[in-house]
């Protein structure tokens, strides 16, 4: 079963409605200011934030807290509960009443202005498991600690967290935050702020359009906003968005060269080829992150001011899946921003290698060429095995590159022609790949150009 999740929202910026099928590679097409990057800040936003969203009194809240106290009572561990899709339901439900609820802070934490507002925001798990195991028990080493465990089913993945407490109240907050975020967030695990260990952080990763920017900048911004954040004066504090201030953030802080989780490694190594150099990441307890480029043949590196656009794209994609020791969510606006088309073609498979490994990306872009080479993947994943292995060998692709149907959803953003609506349309999918009228109409108005002149060149040389 493909995780997946249908995010709905209304009224967010130029867009009226639209509802996003969330799947393990998500893409997002259509022309400039169409609001493709409001839509994915805030599916970055609903899973960075999540934590942040308080559970409000009422019955769904009741309801929670009374299925936990049932299951987890004074004295009476090792508890193992089986929960039916009734149970999974309930927290649900509260998780959707916790988003609507916190509607306005969540959007104004995301975008940092009141101007932005949304007047429905909706989050629906659509392949959570229709039953699950959860257990409370006592560590076996200590039985002081506890031990809270929610499994997704028989020979699936399971998630532990180790409340530090005894106190029985603060027991039953901890599970009841656990199950929620769980249920919700099926197979995102690095999404438990409270919980302690390998889920202590949560950190889903927004690449930002304007990287280059940002890799020139993003020392002195740093320096500048902790300066201003410790003032009294919060007028004083720079303005960015939750995005822009956590890639900024992460870039300048959040790395770490001995840290990383290296399972995306290999990715790494491949994008780092293509700058015919390597990157180095300079960290230090409390000092900015630092950032060389060593060109290939040069024993001396260039700062980031000093490198090509290429390096300074690339950089953070290698820096983020070398370094980042949690990484649940990848957003990754206009990948092919500054590079050749056989780049392109070979961020598309690094991503496509991502998604074979588990990681949810989502994607905004402009570049038909980098679409046409994700549904060349999403042809391969349409063969049968024996000959997508015939495939993959004669075009030099790995066994793990390839996408299959479920893997992916596309969108695109139509603007009106006043340009003050948006439409957001699921564009169909076939086993040749996404249909994308946008590059389709745009390539045909060039080729149809491209005739016309080469006619009128023709009539032309004729009478010469």
């Amino acid at each position: 079963m493909t995780p997946h999740w249908k995010l709905t929202v209304e009224g967010l910026g130029k867009i009226e409605h639209a509802e996003v099928d969330i799947r393990p590679l998500t893409l997002f097409v259509g022309p400039n200011n169409t609001g493709k990057s409001y839509v994915a800040s805030l599916i970055w936003g609903v899973v960075a934030m999540q934590g942040e969203l308080e559970p409000p009194e009422g019955p769904e809240l009741e309801a929670c807290r009374a299925w936990v106290a049932q299951h987890i009572v004074e004295g009476a561990t090792p508890v193992q509960v089986a929960m039916h899709r009734a149970d999974i339901e309930l927290f649900e439900r509260l998780f959707r009443v916790m988003l609507e609820k916190n509607r306005a802070v969540l959007i104004q934490r995301i975008f940092k202005s009141e101007q932005i507002t949304a007047r429905r925001i909706a989050w629906e798990n659509e392949a959570c498991p229709s039953e699950m195991a959860f257990a409370w028990s006592t560590d076996r080493d200590d039985p002081e600690k506890h031990v809270l465990t929610l499994t997704d089913g028989p020979g699936t993945t399971s998630i532990k967290t180790h409340p530090q407490t005894n106190d029985i109240r603060e027991l039953r907050a901890a599970a009841l935050d656990m199950l929620v975020r769980r249920i919700v967030f099926y197979r995102l695990t690095r999404l438990f702020r409270r919980f302690d260990g390998p889920y202590s952080r949560i950190d889903p990763v927004y690449l930002l359009a304007s990287r280059t920017g940002f890799m020139q900048l993003y020392k002195a911004v740093a320096r500048r906003s902790l300066e201003r954040w410790h003032q009294d004066d919060v007028d004083n504090r720079l303005e960015l968005t939750a995005p822009s201030f956590h890639f900024i953030d992460m870039m300048a802080f959040g790395l770490r060269s001995r840290v990383g989780r290296r399972d995306f490694g290999e990715e790494a190594d491949w994008l780092e080829r293509a700058l015919m150099g390597r990157v180095e990441l300079v960290s230090g307890n409390s000092a900015v992150n630092e950032y060389w480029y060593y060109p290939a043949g040069i024993s001396k590196p260039l700062p980031m001011n000093l490198s090509s656009t290429l390096v300074t794209e690339l950089t953070p994609v290698i820096a983020v899946l070398r370094y980042a020791s949690s990484l649940p969510l990848f957003v990754y606006e206009e990948p092919e921003a500054h590079l050749h088309p056989e780049l392109q073609r070979l961020v598309a498979q690094v991503i496509v290698r991502l998604v074979r490994k588990g990681l949810f990306v989502v994607v905004t872009t402009h570049s038909p060429d980098f679409c046409q080479q994700i549904n060349n993947f999403i042809k391969l994943g349409s063969l049968a095995a024996d000959k997508r292995a015939e495939a993959q060998a004669k075009l030099g692709y790995g066994p793990q590159v390839y996408l299959e149907q479920d893997d992916v959803s596309g969108y695109e953003f139509k603007s009106d022609d006043a340009g003050t609506r948006t439409s957001v349309v699921e564009m169909k999918k076939r086993p040749s790949g996404l249909v994308m009228p946008t590059f389709n109409a745009s390539l045909a108005s060039l080729s149809d150009e491209i005739f016309e002149l080469t006619e009128l060149l023709s009539e032309h040389e004729v009478v010469s």
